[in-house]
């Protein structure tokens, strides 16, 4: 695009240390509002302008009035010399100009109150008719918008005024319409038929609908609706709106609640154990390749088929119950169920753990089984079919030695070979070995709304046949699931004379009581999985987070923020980096857990909070023996030095395990490896991060700056979190700004106007389309250590101006040469995000007056 006047960034600086504000002991905040003591104003909201875009192929009959212009006369504040790529321009009556150019079209509004406002990019398919951005003609249409031509087609983009407010509504209908999955939310692929007479897609007129799929965060992205949902049902009750608005809040936040809560007791196990996610066997992706569960599934992931009261031999328990998953009150299972084969239970075994712990089976990444479930299984297995001995798969070779693990399946092409995906499977070539599981209780009927009355027994229980769940959960989901908790807990179940309000609390109470006996089970801090071990990723273990941090320290190369061992060589455990964000994630968790338990189980409630209470206890641990949970909170705040170590490692490693300095620092011609060297040189942290991490990071830290009411404890645990907003505040985005708000009542210059900004240019549509990043208003940055080959800007674009995405991407990453010109482009079937990155953070802003609508 031309080159107009470059608008330049406020560069946010570096954060003042500043005074932290601590609520006294015992207060705590409203029930509505700011919390008590807060010196921040409310920001006050008003409608703005909304692009809203209609599309219509070429050749389609346009409104006779459209007056094209292909000149570029209206184009008078700017030399000729600069303007050689515009084919044309208009003045709108209101003094507003649109320039359309050879690269998409500019509007240019030098009243705007927002000076960041002034110039707006459109380009790419959101808004050139198949992403031909050759603008051949524009016309006004006289109400603020813009019609806009190119050889593949119109579009029509409108400025239509909205409130934030406005464009929640939209939210919310379309998740029930387009991303509702019994429930469970998240983005989903759309079909959008256009009303009768038509001629254009114009997403106003018409229906959409879905066939939404599983997730792999199911949990996680609907707790963080169900949040959302939940301050939206106390926002309007305390302001006093129609009963008929409080209610349908409450029942879409009752709805998603229990879709949450259901994953607690989807598996059968009757431990706390959650399930990532769910599909009924009706569904395309539950299917196999023979219709049975030795047919191989495509749905990749560690999935279990139910097998509850059925006499088939195959799936009598014809394998012992592993030890782990033993009852030992007497209570017999009633029924089983099978690991499903796919492409993970095949041949997911990860990488090493740690550096000190050998090549046993415990100590790698993956799903591969405990060798106490493994002796177990042999007691009843014949000679020549013995696990571990004759049936076993090769994950690994170390210093030259074969590392042998039992998948949860293996195969007669997996048997003493190389782990790998094997689609071969049917009845009549099963595997030699397939993992099964007991099951113990029925899933309560308490959501049975949830399911098809396909799904219901003649009993009146949900048939647990039909369900196939995903194993091998994520810290993701615990994170998702322990902020919900206490948010239901405290915001939801707010009427003891609610019947079906306390049937939910009493549900929320009981999941997070086994959860948390699950995690701190043995003195686990993990969450166990069938396999006898802990998942891949759900890990609060000191060990995890700190294997021979010791010894590291010892070394010289320690002091340039290298992690070896004597030998020189990396000895960062594989959970080093993951220390910080854990740590909180245990620490809210223990809260949380004792916050919900403490009226129905007060023992087990004091028991959470004395584990809690060990993280202000001293320094953690840094060599055996481990000491979980001590100490956290200072592991907490290693946020940046940990991103720092394990970069500078990299670039250790990259340089043939020389320590990176400007005098001999050489690049690779990998783009990531050069990164990693090159961020080392400068000690920039913000090029390693993981924004998924960002993302989880929020969770642990709501659940403490709201329930932590000792001011010293309260102010170390802000002091963790402001490490992270470091990189946020330059994000803009109300999710994190809002909860850095709340962590800092005191703070009168928190940016709340860009984080509302951000809801304001936030598309009302949120469908996946590729952005266009071909513009002078940036400066271009290297990708960054998860970004491949995608270049960064170097500020958040608007929200309208970027790809359509979750919280856990990188905002700054680009999408060029992702997409090209389609004069056929099909805008009736895309894939459509969910609101929740608006509606999560506005009903929160709005509940505890950070923000309002004008009145």
């Amino acid at each position: 695009m031309f080159n107009t006047t470059k608008r330049t960034k406020l560069a946010a600086g570096a954060l003042a240390a500043a005074m932290l504000f601590s609520l006294p002991v015992g207060q705590a905040f409203g029930a509505a509002g700011k919390p008590a003591g807060a010196q921040y104003q409310t920001y006050q909201l008003e409608a703005t302008p909304t692009k809203h875009v209609s599309y219509y192929k070429a050749g389609v009959t346009l409104p006779e009035t459209i007056a094209w212009v292909t000149t570029k006369d209206d184009l008078t504040f700017l030399p000729a010399a600069v303007t050689g790529d515009v084919t044309s321009a208009i003045k709108d009556t209101d003094g507003i100009y649109w320039i359309g150019t050879t690269n998409g079209l500019q509007r240019v509004n030098f009243k705007e109150k927002d000076a960041r406002d002034i110039v707006q990019y459109m380009a790419g398919p959101r808004y050139m008719y198949g992403g031909d951005d050759v603008v051949t003609g524009l016309a006004s249409d006289g109400q603020g918008g813009v019609w806009v031509r190119t050889a593949s087609g119109v579009t029509h983009i409108e400025l239509r005024m909205k409130t934030i407010l406005d464009k929640t509504q939209v939210y919310e209908k379309l998740n029930d319409s387009v991303q509702d999955r019994r429930g469970m939310v998240t983005g989903t692929e759309y079909t959008f038929t256009p009303d009768s007479g038509q001629t254009g897609i114009d997403f106003d007129k018409g229906a959409f609908t879905s066939n939404p799929k599983t997730d792999d965060n199911d949990g996680l992205w609907t707790s963080m609706y169900a949040i959302g949902e939940i301050f939206r049902y106390r926002t309007l009750k305390a302001e006093g709106a129609q009963q008929s608005e409080i209610d349908a809040a409450k029942a879409d936040a009752i709805r998603a609640t229990k879709a949450v809560l259901l994953l607690d007791y989807v598996s059968g196990r009757g431990n706390g154990f959650p399930a990532r996610s769910y599909m009924l066997t009706s569904e395309n992706a539950a299917q196999t390749t023979t219709g049975d569960d030795y047919g191989y599934q495509s749905q990749n992931g560690f999935w279990f088929h139910h097998r509850v009261s059925v006499t088939d031999a195959v799936y009598a328990a014809s394998n012992p119950i592993i030890p782990t998953m033993q009852r030992s009150d007497g209570v017999q299972p009633i029924g089983y169920s099978i690991v499903r084969v796919t492409k993970d239970s095949v041949k997911k075994s990860g990488d090493r753990l740690f550096p000190s712990g050998g090549t046993n089976v415990l100590n790698y990444n993956g799903i591969g089984l405990s060798q106490e479930a493994i002796d177990e299984l042999n007691t009843t297995r014949p000679v020549g079919q013995k696990l571990g001995i004759d049936i076993k798969t090769k994950v690994d070779t170390v210093d030259g030695v074969d590392v042998y693990q039992v998948m949860p399946v293996i195969t007669a092409k997996t048997n003493n070979n190389q782990a790998d995906e094997d689609k071969t499977t049917s009845a009549s070539n099963p595997p030699l070995f397939q993992l099964t599981v007991p099951v113990y209780e029925r899933i309560p009927t308490f959501f049975n709304d949830l399911f098809p009355s396909s799904a219901i027994d003649s009993d009146g229980f949900i048939d647990m046949n039909q369900i196939v769940y995903k194993a091998d959960t994520s810290s993701d989901e615990v994170a998702g699931h322990s902020a919900l908790f206490f948010t239901a807990y405290k915001y939801l179940c707010d009427d003891s004379s609610d019947t079906q309000l306390s049937e939910l609390k009493n549900y929320v109470v009981e999941a997070t009581h086994r959860m948390a006996n699950l995690i701190l089970k043995n003195d686990n801090y993990y969450i166990e999985d069938a396999t006898g071990k802990s998942t891949q990723w759900s890990r609060w273990l000191a060990k995890y987070f700190n294997d021979g941090t010791g010894v590291m320290q010892s070394q010289p190369q320690w002091s340039s923020k290298v992690g070896v061992d004597a030998n020189g060589d990396d000895a960062l455990s594989y959970g080093f980096e993951d220390g910080p964000l854990n740590a909180l994630q245990l620490m809210a968790f223990l809260k949380t857990a004792s916050t919900v338990t403490a009226e129905a189980y007060p023992l087990d409630s004091a028991r959470y909070q004395a584990a809690y209470d060990m993280a202000f206890d001293g320094e953690y641990s840094k060599a055996e023996p481990y000491v979980n949970g001590k100490g956290y909170i200072h592991l907490a705040q290693e946020y940046i030095e940990r991103r720092l170590i394990r970069q500078s490692t990299n670039a250790y490693n990259h340089m043939g395990n020389e320590i990176v300095t400007s005098d001999n620092y050489r690049y690779t011609g990998d783009q990531q490896k050069d990164s990693n060297i090159n961020s080392t040189l400068h000690n920039d942290w913000t090029q390693y991060i993981n924004y998924s991490d960002e993302e989880l990071g929020w969770f642990p830290v709501y659940q403490l700056v709201l329930q932590e009411q000792d001011s010293a404890r309260r102010a170390e645990i802000v002091a963790a979190f402001d490490q992270w907003y470091e990189n946020e505040v330059r994000e803009e985005n109300p999710f994190y700004t809002f909860l850095y708000q709340l962590a800092h009542p005191e703070d009168t210059t928190v940016d709340i106007a860009s984080a509302v900004r951000y809801m304001y240019r936030m598309p009302e549509y949120l469908v996946s389309l590729p952005a266009q990043y071909n513009r002078q208003d940036v400066f271009f940055i290297e990708n960054g250590d998860r970004d491949k080959k995608d270049k960064q800007v170097n500020y958040a674009l608007p929200t309208d101006e970027r790809r359509v995405m979750k919280n856990n991407g990188n905002p700054f990453r680009t999408d060029e040469g992702k997409y090209s010109v389609d004069p056929n482009f099909n805008y009736t079937y895309k894939t459509m995000e969910s609101g929740t990155i608006v509606t999560l953070p506005y009903w929160l802003g709005r509940y505890f007056g950070i923000i309002e609508e004008a009145k």
